[in-house]
């Protein structure tokens, strides 16, 4: 067997031969070995062969976490395809637009997850073949060219590996991420970027086979991926948990499950550190925390820290889909040291901090951070346009402004389509929502410009405290005055019990700004 994997699937491959017998996947009751998994996998690749699916063809994939979403993905990518990874939390109008816009021969999903919209979400595409699924619900009207493949065909499908048709150049996912425009932009990566940074992963993380994750966040989700993708390639057991929306649970699954490592964005350790005993509860299995998907309050970060020095190492991150997932880490040794960094380059990525000429920026001068490295995506999907604007000469710009520290450090200092414009100034909203979120009580911040007659944009904070603390705008505005600018001080804060999230947990900064 060939120790250097060139496509995604043959880490499935490659794990399946060496630790077959090893559990692979829990979810609820259930557990599948590394084996299984493949074995099903396989199943699906020769279904999506037998219906016509060629090397290149994209086929879409709606599932939440398990058994179902980790068989297709790998599925999708034995048969040749590109794998349309799709927002199980998205609209059916959502849904049919990007299948629509990928061209999408076939569509992989489950009934539960279809119920009430697969007529919707497969209207007038004129691409699509056919849809893979459990059951067929009486009520559908569906077009009368579009065919069901049951999955209940999958039992009398070989198990066997299909002849392999597609390497490293040849195109895996699409993953889309909002664009410039506010419009999804199609993010195409090769099964190279994925392999290149499953590995540099590996590398400053130490996985190991003996390693576990307890998993929140979704396979769709970049982050999530990487998960899916690292802990295949050592053969490491993922513990699927869908339930984030009971926190205490999750903490529940921490001890009961013995896992080694969990995964979260800003606002997953906001909740468990504010709503459940998660800071304070014996986890000894617990071996590393990582977070990324947005800048974590530093206040936050050294509540952490705090919490698990000397028996959890905690790792602060930060990338892009992009970048295939990560672009850049923090060594937990030096986390209180560098706090509020996003650190340096993981092995294989360069980052600088350029000027708007291309220019390197001096120590401290603020600039856009830009990448390098073989996990860097190929461009958007059909949209020249997009990808110039972001991808020149193979460097990522990453639209987000930083300055670099002395020791080659990087902090961000905000995105730069985050940046408020409030008359003649322009606002960090990173910087206000940090201040904010150094009050005691305060579990989640986010703050916006608004549309403003004057101003241009005028500042907007979004606040949810724990429970018994008091709704105070006055206090957080006294609070802001002693450590900002007076054109820094927000005109407005507003409490909320919650703040909207998409389904990676990231907070949607859009939905706040609508007008109230």
């Amino acid at each position: 067997m060939n120790t250097s994997p060139t496509t995604v699937h043959e880490l499935l491959e490659h794990t399946a031969d060496h630790a077959g017998e090893r559990t692979g996947l829990v979810h609820g009751e259930k557990s599948w070995t590394w084996s299984e998994l493949e074995a099903d996998a396989n199943r699906v690749a020769h279904l999506l062969r037998r219906r016509g699916i060629e090397p290149g063809d994209r086929v879409g994939l709606l599932a939440d976490n398990g058994h179902t979403y980790v068989t297709s993905y790998f599925g999708i990518l034995k048969a040749g395809a590109c794998c349309v990874a799709l927002n199980a939390g998205n609209r059916a109008g959502s849904h049919n637009r990007l299948l629509a816009d990928a061209g999408a021969r076939a569509l992989v999903t489950r009934a539960a997850q279809v119920r009430r919209d697969l007529p919707e979400i497969v209207a007038d595409l004129p691409d699509l073949e056919f849809v893979a699924l459990d059951r067929r619900a009486p009520a559908w009207e569906l077009p009368p060219q579009l065919e069901l493949a049951l999955t209940a065909d999958l039992a009398d499908q070989p198990t066997g590996r299909p002849e392999p048709v597609v390497g490293r150049d040849d195109l895996a996912t699409i993953l889309y991420t909002s664009g410039s425009t506010g419009v999804p932009r199609g993010v195409t990566l090769h099964h190279r970027n994925l392999l290149a940074n499953t590995h540099q992963i590996l590398q400053y993380l130490e996985l190991t086979g003996d390693d576990s994750v307890l998993v929140v966040l979704p396979f769709h989700y970049s982050f999530g991926k990487s998960l899916l993708l690292t802990h295949t390639a050592v053969g490491g057991r993922l513990v699927v948990d869908n339930r984030f929306a009971y926190p205490s649970i999750i903490v529940d699954s921490l001890v009961n499950h013995r896992v080694s490592g969990f995964s979260g964005v800003p606002s997953t350790y906001a909740i468990l550190a504010a709503r459940t005993d998660f800071l304070t509860r014996d986890l000894p299995d617990l071996r590393y925390l990582t977070q990324a998907g947005g800048g974590m309050a530093p206040t936050l970060t050294q509540r952490l820290y705090e919490a698990f020095a000397g028996r959890t190492r905690l790792f602060v991150m930060y990338g892009q889909t992009e970048a295939s997932a990560r672009l850049s880490w923090v060594p937990p040794e030096r986390l209180t040291e560098k706090l509020g960094s996003i650190g340096v380059g993981i092995p294989g990525v360069d980052l600088e901090v350029h000027r708007p000429d291309g220019s390197i920026c001096d120590r401290d001068e603020v600039g856009e951070v830009v990448a390098r490295g073989e996990n860097i995506m190929q461009g958007y999907w059909q949209d020249p346009a997009e990808t110039a604007l972001v991808l020149r000469e193979g460097v990522l710009y990453t639209g987000d402004l930083g300055r670099r520290d002395a020791d080659g450090f990087i902090y961000l200092v905000d995105r730069a389509k985050n940046m408020i414009k409030a008359g003649a100034n322009r606002v960090s909203a990173k910087e206000v929502e940090d201040a904010i979120a150094e009050l005691a009580g305060v579990v989640e911040v986010c703050v916006v410009g608004v549309p403003d007659d004057i101003l241009g944009e005028a500042i907007e904070a979004h606040v949810v405290v724990a429970s018994g603390t008091p709704e105070d705008e006055k206090a957080i505005l006294a609070h802001l005055r002693n450590r900002l600018a007076l054109f820094k001080i927000p005109r407005i804060v507003r409490f909320h019990d919650d703040l909207p999230k998409s389904s990676a947990g990231k907070i949607l900064k859009k939905v706040l700004k609508k007008p109230k």
